[in-house]
């Protein structure tokens, strides 16, 4: 899974992704998202794969949106990719369900 932070909130994807990681999702990248304004932090998935079910157990679990990839993202590599915003708060959500999510 990728983090990627969307707000002016210094190091918040890091915070999110070791949110994550102690929920047990596996991160494999953390930066800036600066092709668009995204309003409400969200995980996106594939639509058809297995990533839309890990995208809305991850959503219910840190009470965020789960929504299909939109153009920007639809030719990036697979995986769940999580767009953070400002209203995000560290230390939020997330229990021991993370497992096979990539």
């Amino acid at each position: 899974m990728r983090v990627y932070n969307n707000s002016n909130v210094k190091n918040l994807a890091d915070h999110a992704a070791e949110d994550l990681r102690n929920a047990g999702y596996p991160i494999d990248e953390v930066g800036n998202y600066s092709s668009g304004i995204i309003p409400t932090t969200t995980v996106y998935y594939r639509p058809g794969t297995d990533e839309e079910a890990a995208a809305k157990s991850l959503a219910r679990a840190f009470g965020i949106r789960a929504e299909p990839r939109f153009e920007g993202l639809k030719d990036a590599k697979p995986g769940l990719i999580m767009i953070v915003t400002r209203e995000y708060k560290p230390g939020s959500g997330g229990g021991k369900d993370g497992g096979n999510i990539k």
